[in-house]
């Protein structure tokens, strides 16, 4: 293992992170006394006989290679378990790794897991100051920012008690405050924004889309696609301590969305987008309905068709107009607790609005093997744009939604522009009013 850490860049390219064949193993016990077991075993040999073995090995990560250049904002996705935070806490100098090699250049500035790098008994006020002196920032330098560090954390007198009473919401908003406001060269964010409020995830990005355009290098670990689309410039899938896929956001993250239903007993068929009615073709489209059912050893989806409220086949309409989703299904195996979902997306693969049967706590019956037939009735009430249809069907097990088959593509309809109305995908109709 070979761990480098300067303050210039060992490359024309300017890398600032890059890690070789990184591996890291934990030592797990199946029981408390193993571990105490272990010790004592591994300091009494006796001659000729190899010490007995208590625990095994867990391999978090696993001949893990990547690189990560100035500037550049990597997203890193994966199921929990697939060893994220662990490589965070490696690249941010927290953990050491079993193997491998990594190079960091610059100050690093990390946002891990709830509860590191703050000192529960201590004040807000005093952790500001010892975490930012740990990452090297001079007593005057965080005199004179420590005002928009509290003020961007907007937690009131509380900055002056034990961090222990704080919620987790506030200790988010001060841990955040603290890394953006210390001048790194490299923000490292694991998952901890996900307990924030709404506002306040908001605020926090509109923070790192600052960042970005200052030349700031940025790991970003989420679960959220959009995110992972909207502000990474590249992305990494980790799945089971092995890096799967480092590449283009949407191409990974479509292999993970398909993965996740594979793993779930699912099949997922991936269809292009056409990007406008004048280019697509009749073969296209006769290509597109025969591809529009994904089979499946547990529900399979054999037809989606889009019309208007009396039936009719149509893929544009104007802002407000109904229309209907209708979705033909085979159950090859029993269905205890049926649940169906239907997303809109747009032609970049960006989620703008999904629900499920589940999260309308409508209830369904047990479904037979057999074939089946619902719908989902919508309204246009959307700014002019193309949307994307995605179908789901799976069922509910221990209160989650399991998907058994996924139609990321199963069809589109165009909603055209309103006169006067603005441009993007919401549809607010405004109403403007001056008074002198």
């Amino acid at each position: 293992m070979q761990t480098v850490a300067n303050n210039q860049p060992e490359s024309t390219d300017d890398l600032l992170v890059n890690v070789g064949h990184l591996s890291k193993f934990f030592r797990i016990y199946d029981k408390p006394a193993d571990r105490l077991r272990q010790s004592f075993a591994s300091r009494v040999k006796l001659p000729g006989r190899a010490a007995r073995e208590y625990g095994r090995n867990f391999w978090a990560l696993q001949d893990v290679s990547f690189s990560v250049k100035r500037g550049e904002t990597i997203g890193i996705i994966g199921r929990n378990g697939s060893g994220k935070s662990t490589l965070l806490q490696i690249i941010a100098g927290t953990l050491s790794p079993s193997s491998g090699e990594i190079a960091v250049n610059g100050r690093i500035s990390a946002l891990l897991e709830l509860g590191a790098g703050f000192n529960p008994e201590f004040s807000g006020r005093e952790n500001v100051l010892l975490s930012a002196r740990i990452m090297g920032v001079s007593r005057d330098e965080i005199a004179a920012r420590f005002h928009d560090i509290e003020a961007f954390a907007d937690i009131g007198e509380f900055i002056d008690q034990p961090v222990k009473t704080y919620s987790s919401g506030m200790y988010v908003r001060l841990a955040f405050a603290v890394a953006i406001h210390v001048s790194p060269d490299i923000l490292v964010v694991d998952e901890a924004l996900a307990v924030g409020d709404t506002a306040f995830q908001t605020k926090c990005l509109t923070r790192i889309r600052d960042m970005q355009k200052s030349g700031v290098t940025i790991l970003l670990v989420t679960h959220s696609t959009n995110t992972l689309v909207e502000y990474c410039d590249r992305a990494i899938y980790l799945k089971r301590g092995r890096l799967i896929k480092d590449g283009p956001c949407r191409d990974v993250v479509k292999l993970y969305a398909n993965d996740l239903v594979d793993e779930e007993g699912g099949r997922a068929i991936d269809i292009p987008v056409p990007e406008d009615d004048a280019g697509e073709t009749r073969e296209h489209a006769e290509s597109v309905s025969e591809t529009k059912k994904v089979v499946s050893d547990k529900t399979s989806i054999l037809d989606v068709k889009i019309t208007d409220e009396d039936g009719r086949d149509r893929t544009t309409f104007t802002f407000d107009d109904p229309f209907r989703i209708t979705v033909s299904i085979r159950v090859a195996q029993p269905n205890n607790r049926p649940c169906f979902g239907v997303q809109l997306k747009s032609v970049d693969d960006i989620v703008l609005w999904s629900t499920t049967t589940q999260h309308m706590n409508i209830d369904l019956d047990r479904l037979d093997a057999g074939t089946y037939r619902f719908s989902w009735s919508l309204r246009a009430n959307f700014s002019g744009n193309r949307y994307v249809v995605a179908i789901g069907v799976g069922d509910v097990e221990s209160g989650e939604y399991k998907r058994h088959a996924r139609l990321p593509y199963a069809g589109h309809i165009d909603v055209l522009p309103q006169s006067n109305g603005g441009s993007g995908w919401l549809a607010p109709c405004p109403v403007f009013d001056f008074t002198k």
